[in-house]
């Protein structure tokens, strides 16, 4: 509830409070609909912005832009505590493991010079892009979402740079692939170093953790579904893609709890009513 002034400074809107609302909706549908080569901006309009007082591009630039900045500061839907709730089990899991964890790219336009492209290309991904490492319980909650990371960061690092920002209980274990193994408390599959081949039991728990690790693949695609982040690459200043992920990730933890309440079950079902051991 703040306005710009245009000169880095905000201040407590008194007038007009439902422009929040209505610009925070922009925002987000700046993020859904956005196009590096069409100025969509002219097509949106609210149900109190229209005619006269819709918002052109130039507008979103200068009044909106900046309180998104402001917002992404300080919004706070994903809840990191959630992952303790008594029935975050799976029948493969039962008593230990809380968050399955995977880092997911977002695509950039590559900069011309190498001092800034260095940090979006490597010889993993085909394509420019950022990491951000995702953390979600095991009935589908977003837990954890970091800030953008250079391409080439390994995702044991990544997990390990923000252990500040998650920190577990010593009992607590972690599902991951295989980038993972080198973490403690992690349950990753069993790899055939050396050309050994798996036995049958180990093919099973490969299996067993593959179905279960799959849930955070699907949210992928779920904070990945904006135009910005599935369409052509996004073309801008690091710090507005930052502010839109961050924007994002919140807005789809608050969503899924939504979506929790209306259906009166999690996105995956829960098992058992115990506190995790």
């Amino acid at each position: 509830m703040h306005v710009h002034d245009g000169r880095g400074q905000f201040h407590a809107r008194v007038t007009m409070l439902w422009r929040a609302q209505h610009y925070f909706y922009l925002t987000l549908c700046y993020i859904h609909r956005y196009s590096p080569k069409h100025n969509f901006m002219d097509e949106i309009q609210t149900s109190r912005l229209t005619g006269a007082s819709s918002v052109s591009i130039g507008v979103f630039y200068k009044d909106i832009l900046p309180l998104a900045r402001l917002w992404s500061r300080n919004v706070n839907h994903i809840r990191w505590e959630d992952r303790l709730r008594f029935y975050n089990h799976h029948p493969f899991f039962p008593f230990s493991h809380t968050v399955i964890w995977d880092s997911t790219c977002f695509r950039v336009q590559r900069a011309t010079e190498w001092q800034y492209s260095r940090f979006v290309v490597n010889g993993h991904y085909d394509f420019p892009c950022f990491l951000v490492l995702l953390g979600i319980t095991l009935t589908g909650d977003l837990v954890f979402g970091s800030d953008l990371f250079r391409v080439n960061a390994y995702d044991a690092h990544l997990f390990e740079d923000t252990r500040h920002l998650h920190p577990q209980l010593p009992h607590e274990l972690n599902i991951g692939d295989g980038h993972f193994a080198t973490c403690p408390g992690f349950s990753t599959p069993v790899q055939k170093i050396g050309g050994r081949q798996l036995t049958v039991a180990e093919a099973i728990y490969n299996k067993w953790l593959q179905l279960v690790r799959s849930r955070v693949e699907h949210l992928n695609s779920v904070v990945k579904q904006h135009q910005m982040f599935k369409g052509e690459p996004y073309r801008g200043w690091v710090k507005n893609l930052s502010c839109f992920v961050k924007i994002t990730l919140h807005a789809s933890a608050a969503e899924i709890r939504q979506r929790e309440k209306k259906n009166g079950a999690p996105r995956y079902a829960g098992y058992g009513w115990w506190p995790h051991q």
